[in-house]
């Protein structure tokens, strides 16, 4: 299968940096000449650009676990990892920062409809079991990010990246490629493209606009009622991942 390219799946709930995180390898695999992003996952993108004119990375961002099928059918995502050409890197964040984010987001947009209860004790436990799922495949395919640790060193995170796809960026770079994804990088490129009618992105629809960019916002925001709502339904991975 060495002609055919190596699929780099960037996985991430709502509200982990997770646009950021696939930026960011897009970045690190377009500059090294390695390879191209494609923004989100659809299948029909996964059997186009799975040809050796893609170069030896995709990079495409997804919510769902792939390899177990999507939509009920039989995925691509299935397909590479059995062959070997499937690497993933994974967002995480403490769930509690990411319902204060989403909560916040939605009273911004006068979105009336966001129902926060069903979001943490429905949606959460999906989510994260997809994430949970990409992460047990393993250090050798899966890369797993912390919200609190990327935000805090960008150009760590840019070399943790390379690292991981071995790919090889000169310091100038990866300090380059770190400074476009800062909170006062990420407003400024959105204003621009607004003021100038651009897209912000060639491949996504939009980039999510930033709410906190911090860490350890819940209990702030929450009510005790709230953040025990959202520890006893995802309890499991919180432990998991310390962060109850």
């Amino acid at each position: 299968m060495a002609d055919k390219p190596t699929w780099v799946f960037v996985a991430g709930t709502y509200r982990t940096a997770s646009t950021t995180q696939y930026r960011m390898v897009r970045d690190v695999v377009e500059e090294a000449g390695t390879g191209i992003g494609i923004g989100y996952h659809t299948e029909d993108k996964l059997k186009e650009y799975d040809t050796p004119e893609s170069g030896k990375f995709v990079v495409c961002k997804v919510f769902k676990f792939l390899p177990d099928g999507f939509r009920g059918e039989s995925s691509r995502g299935k397909l590479f990892l059995d062959e070997g050409r499937l690497k993933a890197t994974v967002t995480i964040r403490d769930p509690r920062d990411i319902a204060v984010s989403m909560m916040r987001r939605a009273q911004r947009l006068g979105n009336d409809d966001w129902d926060f209860s069903h979001t943490v004790t429905e949606d959460f436990p999906e989510w994260l079991g997809d994430l949970e799922k990409w992460i047990d495949l393993g250090r050798g395919i899966t890369m797993l990010t912390r919200f609190e640790e990327m935000t805090a060193n960008l150009y760590r995170e840019v070399n943790r990246i390379a690292d991981h796809l071995k790919i090889h960026v000169p310091k100038e770079l990866a300090h380059d490629i770190a400074s476009r994804h800062t909170i006062s990088a990420i407003r400024e490129h959105k204003r621009k493209a607004r003021e100038e009618g651009m897209k912000e992105d060639p491949h996504l629809p939009q980039i999510p606009g930033i709410v906190f960019g911090t860490s350890g916002l819940y209990p702030q925001w929450l009510t005790y009622p709230q953040r025990r709502e959202i520890e006893d339904a995802n309890q499991e991975f919180m432990e998991r991942f310390g962060y109850i």
